[in-house]
Formats: C-alpha cells, structure tokens, sequence
C-alpha cells in the first residue's frame, strides 16, 4: 500500500469539489499545478517532418560493410560507423528488415550517416523513393558527433530505425514514426538515464496524450509499443512494432504521401480480430502505466523496476475510506489517449465493507474505467472494467468483498473518440481536453 501512497491531501492536492478553500501554496519544484511536458496542440495537423533532400555531399566519405558517414572528422567518424553499425547489427539479429536500398542517392546501397554538428539525430525519407507502388521509401541520418554517454548512441540507433521503418511505411506520421522507433532505439542502445528523463516528464502528466501533439512527439511514447509487445508480442522483440508499420502502409497513386491507414487504424482491426477493441487496449495500457518503476509488481511491465520513484505514474488523489463520500476533481483535464488515477486507501473498512463510485465527465469523448483491488504490497489482487456506452458520460458502480484489499485504484482513460464512425486519429485535430467528477462513498 506505502507504494502507490502519495499524500495527495497534503498540499500537492487538488481542491476537491467539496471543498471551499483553496490548496496551500506550493513550493515551485512540486508546483503540480503548473502545466507540465508538451505544449498543448494548436494546428489543424501534425508536422511531418519526415521528408527531406539529401544534405549535400561533403568529403571526406568513410564507410564500412554497412555504412557510410558524410562529412565527419577523423575524430568523430569511427564512433558513428561502430554506433550505426551495431544499431543495424541488433536488428539483424532480431530478424528485422533493413532499411531500404537507396541505389545512387548516396552513393551506393549502404545506409548513409550526414553529419551536422548542430542537428538533432534523426532519419529521413528521400522524395520521391516512394512515388510508385506501396509506399515504401529508402531514407538517410542526419546527425551530429558523438558525444560522450550514451545519450547520443540511443539517439542515433532511433534514427536508423525511423529510417527503417520508413522502409516499411513511407508515409508514416511523425510522432508515431518516433513513438516506433524509439522503442526499437532502446532495444538497440539502452540508455537508462535518456529513459528516465522522458518517463519522469511523461509520469508527471499522464493526462496528457501520450503520442505527442504538432510541437513534438510525447516524451515517453516508446512506452506503449514496449506495452504491446509484452502483452500481444511473441517474445520476439521489435516483430510486433515493425509489423504494425507493416500492415498499415498504403499506395499512393498521385499526390502527397497520406498516412492512411495509419498505425492506430491497423492496431483497432486487429484488436476487433482479437475480441477486444482499442480502446480496452489503451485502457490496459494506462493500467500498466501504474505499475513502472518502484511501484512495478514485475507482473505488468517486465524490466521497468530499474526507473524507481522517477517511474511513478502521478496519481489525482490519495484519499482514506474513512473520509468518504467524497467529490473530487482531477488537477488538469484529460487530453485524448490520456489517463487519469484515484487511490482508496481501504484502511479501516471492514472485509465486508464496499465502496460505491459514480463518475461523469464532459461530452462527447467517451472514457473507459477500470477498478482495481491492490494487496498490501501493492501487487493487482483483482480488476474490474467498465466500457463506455456509445454517447453516455456517465458511469456507475459498486466494488464489493474488500476482504485481503488494502486499497483500491481506479484507473480511467480519455479514448479521444467523439463519434464512432470518426475514431482517433493522430494526424488530425483531437478533441479538447475534458475533466470529469468522481463521487466516493461507502
């Protein structure tokens, strides 16, 4: 139970809707209040800034078996061709596809690495390379240097395989271009500390959407690929990922590449193929988001004990069974894709006790619920989930048989779906943000 306990009716709380006076002030390295993450999504659409002419050629050229580098020192381009090479090393072994061959675009067939001491690694789709056919284009890096760490090696096996998978879905949409890659970045560079810094920014705001918006892509989107593949993989890492790019590709006759279907599309005929649908999907998988770092029960998420408290998904309210009925708010609205967490502390109520919740939220998203009873240690005893109905914003429900629970978490996620003929799309405008009320009683 002390695992997911966060204090939340000391002064990093919420003012809950039935009460008057307003929070304590906060100091301003736990100011919660204070809009945390990405900026919220102003644009009618999402950048795509996975197009790009080549930078131009400049000596010297050094390659090896698989690899060229363009531009680099003697310093600096032995580290970049070992790096890409054993990023394309661990997806061979894998059995992943490789990139794309690129003919005499750069050269000849092997990758090739531009180097711009100022850029940010990432990999590109050539013009044109996908005009005819399945929209399957070959693409190039760009990246600056290595520096010291492994910040810059985790950076530089994610843009190989953006490039990668643009060899599988040429017009694959930015932010799910990196939400895919970054996932196959990690499992070619761990790099605890590049993780750890997004997980925590992303933990802070689960409320946001966890693929991103038109700025940037979410800080920690590799986490729902990585949750796929535990759950739906076949223990072969990365197979899932890339066949989800896979399936999703398109032929485009004339025109701009257009990323429909995209990956969201493919993953919700999938999900309807498997008896289940995406939005229990996503509501699974904010789920597990409860369950990373110190508060990993190692039965949701493998390997993410290692993230500690800096993996704690933020929780709205902790609040005691003995103070309930209650009505409460969450601290900021929820943004499609993104998830919301109460905790009831059950200390004191008896075994045959039960604890009653009714929720309503702002039209017209449909959320998805779920209630789960935790053990003393914090480990999952039992759930319960509770699906929208089609136009409804209002859910209700009791929990009884309290007997071994030691709290209760109730786990709930924004489907960013106003319509179903109109699911969720990434590449078009979202619904706003939307709040609801919880009401607790015993």
């Amino acid at each position: 139970m002390a695992a997911f306990a966060l204090g939340c009716s000391g002064p990093d709380a919420p003012p809950s809707t039935d009460a008057g006076a307003p929070s304590a002030a906060l100091d301003d390295d736990l100011d919660f209040r204070r809009p945390a993450g990405l900026p919220r999504q102003t644009g009618p659409e999402l950048a795509r800034p996975l197009l790009l002419h080549r930078p131009s050629a400049s000596a010297p050229v050094r390659c090896n078996r698989d690899v060229c580098v363009h531009g680099a020192t003697d310093d600096a381009a032995p580290a970049l061709l070992d790096a890409a090479s054993s990023a394309l090393d661990t997806f061979l072994a894998l059995k992943l596809p490789r990139p794309r061959f690129d003919g005499p675009l750069g050269g000849d067939g092997r990758l090739d690495l531009y180097v711009q001491v100022d850029a940010a690694a990432a990999g590109y789709l050539d013009p044109g390379s996908a005009s005819s056919g399945p929209d399957l284009g070959s693409g190039f890096v760009v990246t600056p240097p290595l520096r010291r760490g492994c910040h810059d090696h985790q950076a530089l096996a994610t843009a190989v395989a953006r490039v990668m998978l643009l060899g599988q879905d040429a017009a694959m949409q930015a932010t799910t271009a990196t939400m895919l890659s970054r996932h196959l970045g990690i499992l070619a560079e761990p790099c605890n500390l590049a993780e750890l810094e997004d997980i925590d920014t992303a933990q802070r705001s689960p409320e946001r959407t966890f693929t991103g918006d038109a700025s940037e892509p979410g800080p920690a989107a590799f986490l729902f690929p990585w949750f796929l593949e535990n759950k739906y993989g076949t223990n072969e890492p990365g197979k899932l990922t890339v066949s989800l790019a896979s399936i999703s590709a398109q032929s485009t006759r004339e025109g701009a590449l257009v990323d429909e279907p995209d990956v969201f599309d493919a993953l919700r005929v999938t999900q309807q193929r498997n008896q289940t649908s995406l939005g229990d999907t996503l509501l699974e998988f904010a789920i597990h988001r409860a369950f990373l770092g110190s508060r990993s029960d190692e039965m949701h998420m493998l390997d993410v004990a290692k993230y500690g408290a800096l993996g704690r998904v933020r929780i709205e309210w902790d609040v005691p069974y003995s103070s309930l009925p209650r009505s409460l708010r969450p601290l900021r609205p929820i943004e499609p894709l993104g998830a919301t967490y109460v905790y009831i502390d059950l200390e004191g109520a008896p075994d045959d006790g039960e604890v009653t919740f009714v929720i309503d939220w702002e039209m017209p998203v449909g959320f998805s619920w779920a209630a789960l009873k935790l053990d003393a240690t914090g480990a999952e005893l039992g759930r319960k989930k509770y699906d929208p109905v089609l136009g409804s914003t209002h859910v209700e429900a009791t929990i009884r048989d309290l007997r071994g629970a030691t709290a209760l978490l109730i786990v709930g996620v924004n489907e960013g779906e106003s319509r179903r003929d109109e699911p969720f799309d990434p590449d078009a405008l979202h619904e706003a943000a939307k709040s609801y009320v919880i009401t607790l009683a015993k």
